[in-house]
């Protein structure tokens, strides 16, 4: 009885595990000069499309502010840390930011984290 129970116990906890992931999440700003908008907006359409073909990820999403058109929002969801982290040495990211670099009007800000719960 006492093995079935354990048994049972065991099972819940690995459905439990498949169903809920650790998740993680990156918020990253990004800023560039009013001339430079249309550059950015077409690198961030092609860094999304780029992105979206990677193991690990389960979503990016690009937001444009309403108020400041110039400021831009990358929101990804990775499977869990490490997947992010091999995407940061993806030769698509590199290129990415190469071309994104010289139309900045503020560094990167790049927060990784995970939602609290």
């Amino acid at each position: 009885m006492l093995r079935q129970v354990l048994l049972l116990v065991a099972l819940a906890a690995a459905a439990a595990a498949q169903s809920s992931p650790p998740v993680f999440y990156v918020v990253t700003h990004v800023d560039v000069p009013p001339p430079n908008i249309a550059k950015a907006v077409a690198l961030l359409k092609r860094y999304a499309s780029d992105t979206r073909k990677l193991p690990g990820l389960l979503r990016v999403d690009i937001q444009q502010e309403e108020a400041l058109p110039n400021h831009f929002a990358i929101v990804s969801v990775w499977k869990d840390k490490a997947a992010f982290e091999l995407h940061q040495g993806t030769p698509e990211t590199k290129h990415f930011r190469n071309e994104l670099y010289p139309l900045l009007g503020a560094p990167l800000d790049q927060r990784p984290g995970r939602l609290i719960q």
